[in-house]
């Protein structure tokens, strides 16, 4: 790709974050959307889910739901990433499933981590994901599930009194077994693309890699559910210039490889990898897409296809979701 040009829109209301996008194809439903919004009476925020268009957004496609737990009064909540059954058919049609994390009164101030799955209107089940401490090696503060594909679920944790101990893991929602990332260094998990195969290619995960000093590159990493075990670990710097934070946030396949939505030192940024013929991963081709109308912080979220969205902070205040659609 070159110089491509890229189109920028507003999506949902103010102050409605969105985190995560996969295609649904259901009629009038292109799209799912996780995210959060901030209640009418004020008050933390709580998960949204959005089934819809994705521009203009319809008002019409949120939807509201909190995190249901026996003996838990929950104080806030947010979703992350979804999937449907375009791409798992094992979910029932029109169903949905998303990951995220909540908050508890009873449970302190740490993030503990959750799954719905089930129709849009509620009636669905809330399962919890939290790594074991036994396996994190230290009592876990914080479970942060990121995304879902397939039969497998990524996201970070925190070890108690560990300051920057984030790391990443991958639950099997097929066995319950938990697996911590343990590639040499820090590494964290955001995003999960399935690759319609089995074996070590079977899954390709995206997060940050940190070098020196901060998660200052992409991850990219193939995954073989079957044994756990990790291949092609490769890490990917935005413009090879190391800076603080670079990390990929979301991915999705495109012919011969992958598009993924980037947080960086310098803002919002679009990358496309290829897969290579020994079936590794090539470099980066990075394009900048921070929001020209923010005053600040822009990121990049997730991505479908050749679209991103993410949040960036307008002249008015608050935060603005937006989707930056790259063309040519």
């Amino acid at each position: 790709m070159s110089a491509p040009t890229v189109t920028y829109n507003d999506i949902f209301a103010p102050n409605y974050s969105v985190t995560g996008i996969r295609q649904d194809g259901g009629e009038g439903h292109p799209v799912v959307i996780t995210g959060s919004y901030e209640p009418s009476g004020g008050g933390s925020p709580l998960g949204l889910l959005y089934r819809g268009p994705l521009y203009p957004t319809d008002s019409d496609g949120y939807i509201f739901l909190t995190p249901t737990f026996p003996g838990q009064t929950v104080t806030s909540s947010i979703f992350y990433g979804p999937n449907t059954p375009l791409f798992d058919p094992s979910l029932g049609q029109g169903d949905i499933r998303a990951v995220g994390s909540y908050k508890y009164s009873e449970g302190g101030e740490r993030d503990y981590g959750m799954m719905y799955q089930g129709a849009p209107d509620g009636s669905g089940t809330w399962t919890q994901i939290n790594v074991p401490s036994d396996l994190a090696g230290g009592t876990v503060a914080n479970t942060i599930p990121h995304s879902t594909m397939g039969d497998i679920v990524v996201g970070n944790y925190d070890v108690e009194g560990q300051p920057a101990s984030g790391n990443g893991f991958i639950y099997n929602l097929k066995t319950g077994a938990y697996q911590v990332l343990d590639i040499g260094a820090l590494a964290t998990l955001y995003g999960v693309w399935q690759n319609g195969a089995e074996g070590p290619a079977a899954y390709t995960l995206a997060g940050g890699y940190k070098q020196g000093t901060g998660l200052n590159a992409g991850l990219l990493v193939d995954y073989d559910p079957a044994t756990g075990a990790l291949s092609h670990v490769t890490a990917l710097s935005y413009e090879e210039k190391p800076g603080v934070i670079t990390h990929f946030e979301g991915i999705t396949g495109v012919p011969d490889g992958y598009a993924l939505a980037a947080t960086t030192d310098a803002g919002a940024a679009f990358a496309q990898v290829d897969r290579q013929p020994d079936g590794g991963f090539g470099q980066a081709r990075w394009f900048a897409t921070t929001n020209p109308a923010t005053t600040g912080l822009c990121t990049a979220n997730s991505i479908l296809d050749n679209t991103l969205i993410g949040i960036y902070q307008p002249a008015s205040g608050g935060i603005q979701s937006y989707a930056a659609t790259l063309a040519g």
